[in-house]
């Protein structure tokens, strides 16, 4: 491999600050797409289309034909998060920088990182004996609406003998993971309004209620400081994980106090107490806030009581719980717990169900098989604590998912100097060309 043209290729990619949530960067997410429809006709592609969108359209095509052969689509997306805070950033977020063997930049693990590996481990193979389809998307950071319509019209496109996404990381340094649960997300934004206009806080103060005390009120109320998520009925559907899976992650090389330094970089782990942080990871449904607007943000003062304050929140859910009942139970308990001289409502921007897998296919012996002869280990079973919204719909195909992926679980994602340790892409690279050698000769 040619690290160096590799890299340069891959920072390329990267330069492209194709944030699929702020309208501002429509074109530059088109330009990604451009990107990767230019790399899927220098490896043979053909049939390469956009779909579904015109700012950010699904990448489809087909590589070269291997008559006989069984056929792999490849999932990924090439939208990244914001960037905020950017003064937290060592280095801009869309000026890929190298140090200490490592490529920070928004969207180096997530995920244009790891399409690049996928995309280059095609090239290194010369013509792999697979066929090839690819579904490469502009809209996961953001819910995955336009590829959900997509596969709504036209559910040919996934046609195939396996899909393979690469999204995910290893558990550890050296230890590389597939995937048997995602959790879903169901993401809101919870407004109180408290009177027609803002008020004075001098004539006004001490009377007149305040929307972000409400607010405040309202949230502490959803969750209290024990963690427990107070939406009836939120717990019902939850279902525990068995003893041997409990059993298998505590085999595994993760350590709170490991965790909490280098990982959370915080004082303090928080959640339910009386389980495992693996299980508050992956097998809990948790409630997050992300961000309150409302009154006066701006440099300066301005001595006002807002009449109204908007939080943005989103709720992760397991295994059985369903997107479509969270939303009923959180608009209901939004209205319950409110204030009752607050208007409150709920706007429910994106969501997914959680994605449960079967790892019993014969294709993940040979997922295995790859990453033990090029790493020396190969994967153990986890869990997601993130989401991929588009995997339930993947599987409505009826092809198995191998959701795996060259990441390392420091790679701040979606945070400031987000990352890609070039080993692992370099390895990456080698472990899906044997994966293709291994599929089309299986």
């Amino acid at each position: 491999m040619n690290h160096e043209r590799l890299l340069a290729e891959l920072s390329a990619f990267l330069r492209i600050p194709s944030v699929s949530t702020l309208p501002a960067h429509d074109a530059d997410c088109r330009r990604a797409a451009e990107w990767v429809a230019a790399e899927l006709r220098g490896l043979g592609g053909h049939d390469i289309r956009f779909l579904g969108s015109d700012t950010h359209p699904v990448v489809w095509g087909r590589g070269p034909e291997v008559p006989g052969a069984p056929t792999l689509l490849l999932y990924g997306h090439y939208d990244v998060q914001p960037p905020d805070p950017l003064d937290e950033w060592t280095s801009p977020p869309f000026e890929p920088a190298l140090r200490d063997g490592r490529l920070y930049a928004r969207g180096a693990a997530d995920d244009k990182g790891q399409v690049f590996c996928l995309l280059k481990a095609m090239a290194e193979s010369g013509r792999p004996p697979v066929n090839f389809r690819f579904l490469i998307e502009g809209e996961e950071e953001f819910g995955s609406q336009v590829l959900f319509d997509v596969l709504e019209r036209e559910p040919e496109r996934l046609r195939a003998d396996a899909v393979l996404v690469a999204d995910m990381a290893y558990i550890a340094p050296g230890w590389p993971a597939v995937y048997s649960t995602l959790r879903g997300i169901c993401y809101a934004e919870i407004t109180v309004r408290t009177a027609k206009s803002d008020l004075h806080s001098g004539e006004y103060g001490g009377a007149a209620p305040n929307a972000h005390e409400e607010l405040c009120r309202l949230l502490t109320r959803l969750k209290t400081p024990d963690g427990k998520i107070h939406v009836p009925g939120l717990y019902a559907a939850v279902r525990p994980p068995s003893r041997a899976e409990r059993a298998t992650w505590r085999k595994l090389p993760f350590r709170d106090a490991d965790f909490l330094k280098r990982r959370v970089r915080a004082r303090a782990l928080t959640g339910l107490k009386g389980y495992s942080v693996l299980e508050r990871l992956w097998a809990l449904p948790t409630f997050e806030i992300h961000g309150i607007t409302g009154g006066f943000t701006g440099t300066g003062a301005k001595t006002v009581i807002p009449a109204e304050a908007t939080a943005k929140v989103s709720l992760r859910l397991v295994p059985d719980q369903q997107l479509k009942a969270v939303q009923r139970q959180l608009a209901a308990a939004v209205k319950k717990l409110a204030s009752r001289y607050v208007d409150a409502r709920v706007e429910f921007l994106h969501g997914s169900d959680p994605a449960q897998i079967k790892l019993d296919h014969p294709i993940f012996a040979l997922l295995d098989q790859a990453f033990k002869e090029t790493v020396g280990r190969g994967t153990v079973p986890a869990r997601a604590g993130g989401s991929i919204p588009v995997v339930p719909a993947l599987a409505k195909g009826g092809a198995p998912i191998l959701l795996t992926g060259i990441g390392l679980p420091d790679d701040r994602l979606h945070a400031p100097d987000e990352k890609l340790d070039v080993k692992q892409l370099w390895d990456g690279i080698k472990v899906f060309r044997r994966f293709y050698e291994l599929l089309g000769t299986a």
